[in-house]
């Protein structure tokens, strides 16, 4: 499989950092069972950024669930070939009791490296995600989009600890993400995703980002993947080579068309 990379970064190819075959997930048994996912075939490419798009409900979470391990596929198979992947989700969920760098460090220290690698690979973190000297911040002190930076910053040591470096070479990164703009403010959230677009040019990482806002999925992704209302399963795919109002459009028409039908 051969997929061009666009917004400015050169073309990847190779063995897919995720690969999804059949991929299915039914909760419960008998007349209580509820499927939330059928026969997901998705693949991703190293360093490459993927939406996934879907009205509320439609199994976008759960399908991140699978891919993180955090949960089984009732059916198909799961295949990463990546580091430990790392999640990034709407709350930045950083421990209030630790300041900003303890924060980042953390999953560098789970991991074992050294008191002084760690603090240096999360100064760094910080300085590429704008924020650097508030290493000493507690969460409390940092306004909402800050802390979503620190989240940030957390996820990309969990992503690259493995390799150890924020340039891309080495074994990609995962990076899951979870809507993770959607509580912020329209301003703040403009901002991050300008943000997250240059860390992740600069850091390599591949990127699986879920969201039900199509300017958003435009804005951010070379490609963008459409699931359908539950049981979920993949329906449209489109890559994105500029954030055209053509191509918002004919994703919104889509979408709608896919929440008409359940509605029906």
């Amino acid at each position: 499989m051969t997929v061009t990379i666009m917004k400015g970064t050169e073309a990847r190819t190779g063995r897919p950092a995720v690969h999804l075959d059949g991929v299915g997930k039914t909760f419960g048994t008998g007349s209580g069972a509820v499927t939330a996912l059928r026969s997901i075939d998705l693949q991703v490419l190293p360093g490459e950024f993927v939406c996934l798009l879907g009205a509320s409900g439609c199994g976008k979470s759960t399908l991140l669930n699978l891919i993180a391990g955090l949960d089984d596929p009732t059916t198909g198979r799961v295949e990463l070939n990546t580091t430990r992947p790392s999640f990034m989700f709407q709350e930045p969920a950083l421990l209030p009791w630790l300041d900003a760098g303890r924060n980042v460090e953390l999953p560098l220290q789970l991991n074992g490296v050294s008191r002084g690698a760690r603090r240096t690979r999360a100064s760094e973190l910080l300085e590429l995600v704008r924020l650097d000297g508030l290493g000493r911040k507690r969460p409390h002190e940092l306004s909402g989009g800050m802390r979503q930076r620190v989240a940030l910053a957390r996820a990309l040591a969990a992503a690259t600890s493995a390799n150890g470096s924020a340039d891309g070479n080495g074994t990609s990164g995962l990076l899951l993400m979870d809507e993770p703009f959607a509580a912020l403010d329209a301003i703040t959230r403009d901002v991050l995703q300008g943000e997250l677009l240059r860390v992740w040019k600069a850091t390599g990482t591949t990127v699986i980002f879920v969201t039900h806002d199509v300017r958003e999925a435009v804005r951010l992704a070379q490609r963008v993947v459409l699931l359908s209302s539950r049981p979920g399963t993949v329906v449209g795919e489109w890559d994105v080579e500029h954030d055209g109002d053509t191509l918002h459009d004919e994703i919104t028409a889509r979408l709608r068309q896919v929440i008409t039908s359940h509605a029906a």
